[in-house]
């Protein structure tokens, strides 16, 4: 069983599957919240359940190439629907249950959602 992964490893490629899944035109991002070895969360970023995918035109800043919008540019100036991955995970968990967990993430958290991360009490973050 050596070759066997870690449990990091395996929540880590269980968040890049999760991120295969978004549906934001510019940048695909998956989480997944571990409490104890045990997926209790999971998700992507994209629109709100039932709005059209950003994919398919529904968010503004996601109609705007890189050039117009650089990666980093302030979200209350271009102005994106979508749910970021980490808060849809930590919805799916519940606030109660992230306590001292761990959220695997495919990309550093933004500080929304960092801010998200320490107000559930998750202790560890771990960016894949």
């Amino acid at each position: 069983m050596a070759d066997r992964p870690s449990w990091d490893e395996t929540f880590s490629r269980i968040a890049k599957v999760w991120a295969d899944r978004a549906t934001c035109s510019r940048r695909k991002v998956g989480a997944v919240v571990v409490q104890e070895n045990r997926v209790i969360g999971n998700g992507y970023n994209g629109a709100p359940s039932g709005e059209p995918h950003c994919v398919d035109g529904g968010c503004p800043r996601g109609k705007m190439g890189y050039d117009e919008v650089p990666a980093s540019a302030d979200y209350n100036l271009f102005p994106c629907v979508a749910i970021h991955a980490e808060h849809n995970a930590i919805l799916q968990a519940g606030f109660a249950a992230c306590r001292g967990g761990t959220i695997y993430v495919t990309a550093d958290p933004c500080q929304q959602c960092s801010n998200l991360i320490k107000h559930v009490g998750i202790k560890r973050v771990v960016v894949v």
